[in-house]
């Protein structure tokens, strides 16, 4: 996320000086202002569009006409603050929280770090303390129109310094709560019944739950039902042991500018954590009895930013792919029996651990699927300036499991390395069949060498076959801005099949972007599918296959994804006009199969199983 070392080579003169860099021209030496107010510095490498290349997307920014109008906050919106802690950013959600069958908004608040004689400083407190930002509630009205209602349901509080949430039915009781991480501590809100029929409320149960008594810094999370057990487990990133006692001042990287933020070299890694759900409302922590990689003296094992559970085996079990920065990237694979959890890391031997140099990457954002028609899972990972983003392939055939570093030969290499990648999801934007990729990108440092701080977010369209084009410049006012992103999420969320976009800025209002492709003439239609397990249990690892004119697609049910994000929990498939859905296959993680025939186009059908 921060700058790597294995990117210093590019640049002799900083090398020798000893600095952590990027390489490249020296950028003017001044004082630095807070990265949501930068101006941009010269644009990247994007492919250009011509006017004769039909568009592919259209999105429009509706934000301000929902009204939604929320920033996610941090130091750096005020100068003078160089913390590795603000420059994670934040995240976004999406969460039917009432189940009247529309997609509701999180968006996380944030945090700062305040000093004596600043305005919000804690009376007191005399030296630098942290602070947390109150979270939004946005309530979907159904008419592309969202309500406030953070105060009502109480998911203004707790205050902490909050990067992301996921979202997971923990209890069982059929509706969706909520895991909010960040510094110092988590909350688990649960979603409660409230006092006025027909309300809900959001509940703090961290304390009871067992969480807090070993937690330091929070990223992203993943929930699934790891052992089979039937309650929904939780695997959490973490990422350095920085803190205000041990926030050290770092020089810029570039020749005549004397500081900017450090980078995740300067700190030891904090271990990841996995809680095993004991299904009456507690959670175990089994992270050192379940294989996760805890034992490196050198203290590299994590530096953890994104994850995603999903089956990448085909065997029913959700694994679990974590996103490190600047070291290994981790592949569990589910070795787990009902009530024990317990985990196989194989990232390095099947091929997605590092890049195709056999380097680690700065890796910040994750997703999954099936890109190319392989039926298998394959992994998308974003990564830092100076790196390609990391396509892997799921090449396995029979037992010989491993992946392909497939970004240069899918086309996506194209967009250069100037851009610093978090947030980013799989999806089918134009329901042709084949899932496309959105990456929100953002720098992290005051000074970059080469790349701009505020950068354009990329939009990918799967063509088939395996290849992508960047489509972004023809896609709508959104991507031809400039912005400091963070967290995405895809869904839909005015319910027409068509997946829309949120996107978490630093510093800067959220967007809200409408899907309006099928402005552009395009005629197809979807299937959507919402999967219920039976008794309300988990989900996530389940495999969802659809033939269609004799074609066949397959989906997954995942966990986490994208960067400090949650995003809409049902599968679309888009169809070609007029087409009949032959059947659907459901392979649900327990093992067993189901298929389901009859189902009507054009509309979301809910399966149980």
């Amino acid at each position: 996320m921060t700058p790597s070392k294995n990117l210093s080579h590019l640049v002799i003169p900083i090398l020798l000086l000893g600095i952590w860099g990027c390489g490249g021209e020296p950028s003017p030496k001044k004082a630095p202002q807070g990265l949501g107010k930068q101006p941009s510095q010269p644009t990247g490498n994007m492919p250009a569009e011509t006017s004769e290349r039909p568009k592919a997307f259209s999105f429009e920014e509706v934000s301000q006409k929902a009204g939604v109008q929320f920033a996610y906050r941090n130091s750096n919106e005020n100068p003078g603050h160089y913390a590795i802690l603000d420059s994670l950013g934040g995240g976004l959600s999406f969460i039917d929280f009432d189940k009247d069958g529309k997609l509701d908004l999180f968006i996380n608040g944030g945090g700062t770090i305040t000093k004596k004689g600043d305005p919000n400083h804690p009376a007191g407190v005399e030296e630098r303390t942290i602070i947390g930002y109150p979270s939004k509630l946005y309530r979907n009205k159904g008419d592309w129109t969202f309500e406030d209602v953070s105060k009502q349901t109480g998911i203004d509080k707790p205050l902490f310094y909050n990067h992301g949430a996921t979202v997971f039915d923990y209890d069982r009781d059929g509706w969706p709560d909520l895991v909010i991480t960040g510094f110092g501590r988590l909350a688990l809100m649960h979603n409660e019944a409230g006092p006025l029929p027909g309300t809900r409320v959001f509940v703090d149960k961290s304390d009871a739950a067992g969480f807090n008594k070993s937690h330091f810094w929070s990223t992203s999370a993943g929930a699934a039902d790891f052992d089979g057990d039937g309650f929904v487990d939780l695997y959490l990133c973490q990422y350095v042991n920085w803190s205000l006692a041990n926030d050290p001042k770092c020089p810029g990287y570039t020749l005549n500018v004397d500081r900017d933020v450090c980078p995740p070299k300067k700190f030891d890694a904090v271990p990841h954590a996995l809680w095993r759900n004991n299904g009456n409302g507690t959670f175990t922590d089994v992270s050192k009895v379940s294989g996760l990689r805890m034992d490196r003296v050198d203290k590299e094992y994590g530096k953890g930013l994104g994850v995603v559970c999903v089956d990448v085996t085909n065997d029913g079990k959700p694994d679990v792919y974590v996103a490190n920065d600047t070291v290994d990237n981790f592949l569990y694979i589910n070795k787990s029996t009902p009530g024990k959890i317990h985990f196989e890391e194989v990232g390095l031997e099947w091929g997605v651990a590092r890049d195709d140099r056999g380097m680690p990457n700065g890796s910040m954002g994750v997703d999954a699927a099936d890109y190319d028609g392989s039926g298998q899972a394959s992994i998308w990972v974003t990564n830092y300036e100076g790196e390609l983003h990391s396509l892997y392939g799921n090449v396995s055939q029979g037992n010989r499991r491993f992946f392909q570093f497939r970004t240069q030969r899918s086309g996506i290499a194209a967009i250069g390395q100037l851009h610093v990648g978090f947030g980013t999801v799989f999806s089918d934007f134009d329901l042709d069949g084949w899932e496309d990729i959105m990456v929100s990108n953002g720098h992290v440092i005051y000074h970059p060498v080469k790349a701009k701080i505020r950068q354009r977010a990329v939009l990918l369209h799967n063509l088939g076959g395996g290849k992508f084009e960047e489509v972004g410049n023809s896609s709508g006012t959104y991507f031809a801005g400039d912005h400091l992103g963070r967290g995405l999420v895809a869904g839909d969320l005015d319910n027409d099949g068509w997946p829309d976009l949120a996107v978490c800025h630093a510093n800067e209002n959220a967007s809200i972007l409408q899907n309006t492709t099928k402005t552009l003439g395009k005629k197809p239609t979807f299937l959507g599918i919402e999967l219920v397990g039976k008794n309300n249990t988990d989900i996530v690892g389940s495999r969802v296959e659809l033939t269609v004119e004799g074609k066949k697609l397959t989906r997954f049910a995942k966990g986490g994804g994208s960067y400090l994000s949650s995003g809409d929990r049902r599968i679309t498939f888009g169809l070609p006009e007029n087409a009949t859905p032959q059947s659907i296959n459901i392979h649900w993680p327990d093992g067993t199969s189901q298929k389901v025939t009859g189902l009507e186009p054009g509309k979301y059908h809910i399966v149980k199983q």
